[in-house]
């Protein structure tokens, strides 16, 4: 298999197995994208592509960058966030801008995944850049015992370029419990699961791997260009906005 198809096809597997275990199989059909958007893990853009015949597709952008650095659990969790911004998008009322409404909130929590604005436990449900840690026994930690068990999903590629994550990051420093409570359908041994689950990859992969980024000083501002309508903004780094003309993604210039 070619090494693009096998990066895109562990995103599919784990996608289709989430999708199955926490939304029902109801979420459609998304296009992946490896991009290096700064500030953030991943992101979902609706309805970013068409087929010649007409049909749209949604995205989901995964952000290689700090993937070295990123624990096993971190990856998923980045995945299902964009899942629930998939399931509002198709079934209910996202904001505007980006804003993390309640409904996304309490739809992170059915299916296991705390939000949070401040990365730890006791922080506001809502707002614009949110982080999420995974609950305890919750639905999100339980399918992902059961997907690393089953050996289905691994990252078989990894960007060289370490580069170690930002703190405005849309993750959490989740803590994996002692004991996850099986089910029927669930056989896996706990300490080898919650090992890999809370490895990074930098942690897997051999020494000579990785090479380090220096971290350059943060701009104070940052250029946004609309590739739809081609509107600039200005604004603090890291920001994802979307235009209100066209529903196109800012790019920062």
């Amino acid at each position: 298999m070619k090494p693009t198809d096998e990066l895109y096809k562990s995103l599919q597997i784990a996608y289709t197995h989430f999708n199955q275990a926490l939304f029902g199989n109801k979420l459609p059909d998304v296009i992946f994208t490896v991009q290096r958007q700064r500030g953030v893990l991943g992101y979902f853009a609706p309805d970013r592509w068409s087929s010649v015949s007409g049909n749209r597709c949604h995205e989901i952008a995964i952000n290689p960058t700090h993937m070295g650095d990123s624990r096993v659990i971190e990856v998923l969790q980045t995945l299902v966030h964009e899942m629930v911004h998939c399931w509002q998008y198709s079934f209910g009322k996202p904001a505007r801008s980006c804003y993390h409404n309640k409904e996304w909130a309490y739809k992170m929590i059915e299916v296991g995944l705390q939000p949070t604005s401040t990365g730890m436990p006791g922080g506001a449900i809502t707002g614009q850049q949110m982080s999420d840690f995974a609950i305890a026994d919750g639905l999100f930690l339980k399918t992902c015992y059961m997907l690393v068990n089953q050996g289905a999903f691994t990252l078989p590629w990894i960007d060289r370029r370490l580069t170690p994550k930002s703190a405005l990051l849309e993750t959490a420093a989740t803590q994996i419990p002692d004991h996850i409570e099986a089910t029927d359908d669930m056989n896996y041994d706990d300490e080898t699961v919650a090992e890999l689950l809370t490895s990074s990859y930098s942690d897997l992969m051999p020494e000579d791997t990785f090479i380090p980024v220096q971290q350059h000083s943060v701009k104070a501002k940052q250029k946004y260009h609309c590739p739809g309508c081609h509107s600039n903004v200005w604004g603090k780094p890291e920001l994802h906005i979307i235009c209100g003309e066209c529903d196109e993604t800012f790019e920062a210039v």
